[in-house]
């Protein structure tokens, strides 16, 4: 095996061997499930189920998006103080569970609306924070964070993968009942997990984390970090949103052929999320998060092209490389940026994927009817030249410079 070899499968070994990364591998899998089985679903059961409109059933997530950015940066700069972050994932794991619970009994589209924006508040940026501590606590792991990084943001990719398959088999055989009763049953294990495997002891409790030394308010530039970062994700929602109706609509193909596309993705992140978090250990997090966002806009481009079939399969594979760049490499670069408000840089980073889908509805649902549908990518290329450009001219600090 050769020293690159070595490097990369060493990283991986870390985070099974270890047990604080490995909980929170199994936790982030747990929630990729919960998340994915019923998220996909959400507006087709808020039609079907509450009678809603199209609007409202995309308002729904306007709520959530909002109430989860204002709270999670709150929580996020109160954890930086306290030094602590298993309380936060605690109270983020029972509040999702009493959000989602209700919602498998509910017919009423207020009463929805209100706990899917009380679930807004979710663990997930948490869980990142907190893997950034124990990186930082164990000697053996910072010349590796990328590649730690990314496996374990590839547990989430994982459940995201089969929560999807396992919510249609839920809804085919016990309705949306189920499917909610399951998801909130779901956050509950993870829940039951972190408890009994996080143990209390492991908390890193460093001079960086100490509450006389993490500054107070949230620095300007974890607010670019906020803004650059919406344009990059407000850009693969809409992938997510038009990738579909392009295919279907304008090179005629099947539903299911949608499906496929996007588990190519799914598939082909397992592979690159790891592999491109070592990469950025080698050429540096910055170098490699700029190479992914220049691909993205590569990928609009391309896309915007009228491609075959064949060609938009290729791209869905080059698609799976800019997520390893976008969704963990990105992350591990807002936290450079502030090393000494690790909580709010990462919330800063996740919550721009809570309000990206409202961004891209914006721009991009009135043009749809307007220019060809392909050629709306090419706004989303906009977005991702905006966030590029952006994100280079951001200097990493070390905790020291920090005032």
């Amino acid at each position: 095996m050769s020293k690159t070899e070595n490097s990369f499968v060493s990283g991986i070994k870390i985070v099974f061997t270890d047990r604080d990364f490995r909980t929170i591998f199994i936790s982030l899998f747990i929630i990729g499930l919960s998340v994915g089985g019923f998220m996909p679903y959400l507006t087709v059961w808020a039609t079907n189920t509450l009678h809603a409109t199209s609007f409202q059933a995309g308002f729904l997530f306007v709520p959530m998006s909002i109430i989860g950015l204002i709270v999670s940066f709150y929580l996020a700069s109160l954890s930086d103080k306290w030094g602590k972050r298993k309380p936060f994932i605690i109270w983020a794991l029972l509040i999702g569970t009493i959000s989602r619970v209700p919602l498998a009994f509910t017919h009423s589209y207020t009463i929805a609306l209100i706990l899917l924006a009380i679930g807004g508040f979710n663990a997930f940026s948490f869980f990142f924070a907190l893997l950034n501590d124990f990186i930082v606590k164990k000697q053996e792991s910072k010349s590796q964070a990328g590649t730690i990084t990314g496996t374990v943001r590839m547990a989430f990719s994982q459940g995201y993968i089969f929560g999807p398959m396992l919510g249609a088999l839920i809804i085919d055989h016990g309705g949306y009942t189920l499917l909610f009763l399951l998801s909130g049953l779901l956050s509950l294990a993870t829940l039951g997990w972190v408890l009994f495997a996080l143990k209390e002891d492991s908390i890193p409790q460093t001079s960086a984390h100490a509450s006389s030394k993490a500054p107070a308010g949230i620095p300007s530039v974890l607010i670019a970090v906020f803004v650059a970062a919406l344009f990059i994700f407000a850009g693969d929602s809409g992938r997510s949103m038009y990738l579909p109706l392009y295919i279907t609509d304008t090179l005629k193909q099947s539903v299911s052929i949608v499906g496929i596309l996007f588990t190519v993705t799914s598939v082909f992140e397992l592979v690159f999320m790891p592999l491109g978090g070592y990469f950025s250990d080698k050429i540096g997090v910055k170098r490699f998060f700029v190479i992914g966002i220049t691909c993205q806009v590569l990928y609009f481009v391309l896309t915007s092209l009228h491609l075959p079939l064949s060609g938009l399969i290729a791209l869905q594979v080059f698609y799976a490389f800019i997520l390893s760049a976008t969704m963990g490499v990105g992350m591990v670069y807002a936290q450079s940026l502030a090393p000494r408000q690790i909580g709010l840089a990462t919330t800063a980073y996740m919550t721009a994927i809570q309000t990206s889908a409202v961004v891209s509805s914006l721009a991009m649902g009135s043009l749809v009817s307007v220019i060809p549908l392909p050629s709306t990518f090419y706004i989303l290329a906009v977005f991702a030249v905006v966030s590029g450009v952006m994100f280079l001219f951001m200097k990493q600090k070390p905790a020291e410079e920090m005032s």
